[in-house]
């Protein structure tokens, strides 16, 4: 019963203490109409699309690298280095991780300056699957307008 009680996060959580409040929640979860029913159900589809792509600038001491020249040689140094990636996670968050050296990639770790949501915010959020294709076609896209990019695998 306890476990139900959790899983009602659209009412709040409510005091397990006493038997009034158990009266409550049963009176609650009995009184939904069908149609609080299906937007939950919509609701709960709507945040499987969590993923999203986004691109981190990166200062211009990373160009100097040989690896990230090689994979961009026809780069206009006139545009900034950045870095494409994927995330399930908040945006913000994986950023922070990156910075804080936890699952990250050393280039956002040591040049990472800041998000660029103007480059990727008006992609997401969209389906794993999608995620993981559009990474790599953001960052060809972004290596063709000549962008230095590193990741987008």
């Amino acid at each position: 019963m306890r476990h139900e009680v959790e899983n009602v996060e659209h009412y709040g959580r409510l005091a397990y203490d006493s038997c009034a409040n158990r009266r409550r929640l049963e009176r609650i979860r009995t009184c939904l109409p069908c149609e609080l029913k299906r937007k939950k159900a919509a609701l709960q589809k709507e945040k499987s699309f969590h993923h999203n792509v986004y691109v981190v600038l990166l200062s211009d001491g990373v160009a100097k690298h040989p690896s990230v020249l090689r994979l961009n040689p026809k780069r206009d140094p006139l545009k900034p280095c950045v870095y494409v990636g994927m995330t399930g996670i908040p945006v913000d968050h994986r950023f922070e991780n990156h910075k804080n050296g936890y699952k990250s990639a050393w280039v956002v770790r040591k040049y990472g300056v800041r998000l660029m949501p103007e480059l990727y915010e008006h992609l997401n959020p969209m389906p794993f699957e999608a995620a993981v294709q559009m990474e790599a076609e953001l960052a060809q896209d972004l290596r063709t307008a000549g962008y230095t990019v590193t990741g987008g695998h």
